[in-house]
C-alpha cells in the first residue's frame, strides 16, 4: 500500500510538473493539444486556463471559434452556469453563421434552467428559465433539442405551479381569507392548468364565506352575495367536484344567513 502511494504521488507531481511546463513554455500549439485533452478527460479546472489564453493567442483565426466553444464547456462541466451561460449566449451572438450556434443557443438556456430554484425559494430565476426554453423552441421550432426544452419547462412548470398553489393555500391556512380569495383567483387566473384547480376553487368558496360571517353588519349581506357568486363559479366548473357537498353545505347556510338578514 506504501508503495502504491508513492507512485501516486510521483504520478501525481510528474503531471503537475509537465502541465506546468506546458502553460509557462509551450507553444501555442502545445497548449491547444493540451487543452484538447484536458477537456477531453473532463479536467477542466486544467483545460480552463489554457483555452482562456488560447483565445488571445490565436485572436481573428478561424480556430478561435473552436477554441470558445471549448471554453464554454468548461465553464459548464464545472457548474458555473452564470459564466457559461454568459459564454454560450455571447458566441451565439458572435458566431451567427457558425453550425455550432443552434447548440450555442440551446445550452444558454439550459444554463437558464440550472439556475432555477427550489420550489420553497424564489422562482423568478425559474420564471426567466422558461422564458429563455421557450425562445429557443421559437428561433430553432425544428431543432433536435425542442423536445428536450419542452420537458424542462414542463418540469419548471410544475415548480411553478406548486409554489402558486402552496403560496394561496397559505393565506386560507392562516386564516387571512381577504388575501386567500385574491391569492386563490390570481393562482387560477395565471394558470389555467393550475394544479389542485378543484380544491383552490372550494377555498375560494368557503374564504369568502368566513370572510362574510365575520365582517361587520353593515359589510355581510354584500359578502355574502359575492359567496353565491363563488359557489355558482365552482358548481359550473366542478358540478361532480371533490367538493361538492360542501360548498352545498355553504350555499345553503348563505342563502339562510341572507333571508335572516331581510
Amino acid at each position: 500500500m506504501r508503495a502504491i502511494a508513492y507512485i501516486f504521488i510521483l504520478f501525481l507531481a510528474f503531471g503537475c510538473s509537465n502541465y506546468q511546463q506546458v502553460v509557462k513554455k509551450g507553444t501555442p500549439e502545445e497548449k491547444l493539444e493540451a487543452a484538447k485533452k484536458y477537456y477531453n478527460d473532463k479536467d477542466y479546472i486544467r483545460a480552463q486556463p489554457l483555452l482562456e489564453e488560447l483565445l488571445g493567442l490565436y485572436y481573428g483565426k478561424a480556430i478561435k471559434e473552436e477554441i470558445y466553444f471549448y471554453l464554454c464547456y468548461s465553464h459548464y462541466g464545472l457548474g458555473e452556469f452564470l459564466l457559461a451561460g454568459y459564454h454560450f449566449n455571447n458566441f451565439a451572438q458572435t458566431y451567427q453563421l457558425s453550425p455550432k450556434r443552434e447548440e450555442a443557443s440551446y445550452m444558454g438556456a439550459v444554463c437558464d434552467y440550472h439556475k432555477s430554484m427550489p420550489k420553497e425559494l424564489d422562482q423568478t430565476p425559474t420564471k426567466n428559465a422558461i422564458n429563455s426554453l421557450q425562445a429557443f423552441i421559437n428561433k430553432f421550432p425544428n431543432s433536435e433539442f425542442v423536445s428536450d426544452c419542452n420537458t424542462k419547462i414542463d418540469e419548471l412548470r410544475e415548480r411553478l405551479l406548486e409554489k402558486e398553489y402552496t403560496n394561496a393555500k397559505l393565506y386560507y391556512d392562516l386564516g387571512q381569507y381577504k388575501s386567500a380569495i385574491v391569492a386563490c383567483n390570481n393562482a387560477l387566473d395565471d394558470y389555467p392548468d393550475m394544479i389542485n384547480r378543484d380544491e383552490l376553487t372550494y377555498l375560494i368558496v368557503d374564504a369568502n364565506y368566513q370572510y362574510a360571517k365575520n365582517s361587520i353588519a353593515k359589510k355581510q349581506k354584500e359578502r355574502y352575495n359575492e359567496t353565491l357568486v363563488a359557489v355558482n363559479n365552482y358548481t359550473k366548473e366542478f358540478s361532480k367536484g371533490v367538493y361538492i357537498k360542501e360548498v352545498t353545505k355553504i350555499k345553503e347556510k348563505t342563502e339562510l344567513e341572507l333571508n335572516m338578514a331581510q
